[in-house]
């Protein structure tokens, strides 16, 4: 038999056992479209919100100290994004959040039958909520926060970017006032060392009865 009889032959066969099977087919296609459709309004709605923030490694030295800029002597470090992510994500910034909206006695009310939550739980809680993904080759990361209220969402999406930015400014001052204090010390330091030599210096004169015909040296 010819190749392209056999395939028309192929072809009648499944189209016979189509229209032979054809109530079957439809019933199975309304009940999956019927299915769907009420899944689709029994489930909740859940909205999502995203903040965008643009993040920099600390330059770690004071700005001024430098005769070029901080930026210049940073390398690339492959770990940065997902060492602020870990930050992010952590007690230091979501323990903001959760103070900030009392998200404790929120949840409570709407979650634990109106008992208000422990802190630890609710953290878990948001950090399922949230997602974050940087934004391919750029400095940007996208805050992506999921709820069953557009207004919670955008409220948590844009919690989280200003507590983590408030977590990385305290730090970059934190370490500013060490840097400043460690220069104070060294300043101090080499000023008493300048007074040790001037003092030095004095006695010699006196022993060895050397006028000074500037007196401002």
């Amino acid at each position: 038999m010819p190749p392209a009889q056999e395939s028309t032959l192929h072809f009648l066969d499944y189209w016979r056992i189509i229209r032979i099977r054809k109530t079957v087919i439809i019933s199975v296609f309304l009940l999956i479209s019927l299915t769907a459709t009420v899944v689709t309004f029994i489930l909740p709605r859940y909205y999502s919100s995203t903040a965008r923030i643009e993040i920099n490694p600390d330059s770690g030295v004071i700005s001024g100290m430098t005769a070029s800029p901080a930026s210049s002597v940073m390398g690339y470090d492959p770990y940065f994004i997902q060492t602020e992510f870990s930050k992010m994500q952590s007690e230091q910034v979501l323990g903001r959040v959760i103070s900030a909206l009392n998200l404790n006695q929120h949840w409570g009310e709407k979650f634990n039958n109106n008992s208000p939550l422990k802190t630890d739980d609710t953290m878990q809680f948001l950090k399922q909520r949230m997602s974050l993904s940087p934004e391919r080759n750029t400095k940007l990361i996208d805050i992506r926060v999921s709820s069953d209220n557009p207004a919670e969402a955008a409220q948590l999406a844009n919690a989280i970017a200003q507590a983590y930015q408030d977590y990385r400014l305290e730090r970059w001052k934190t370490n500013t006032m060490v840097g400043i204090r460690a220069l104070e010390t060294e300043f101090a330091e080499d000023q008493a060392r300048i007074q040790a030599v001037q003092t030095n210096v004095d006695e010699l004169r006196r022993d060895l009865h050397i006028v000074d015909l500037d007196p401002n040296s």
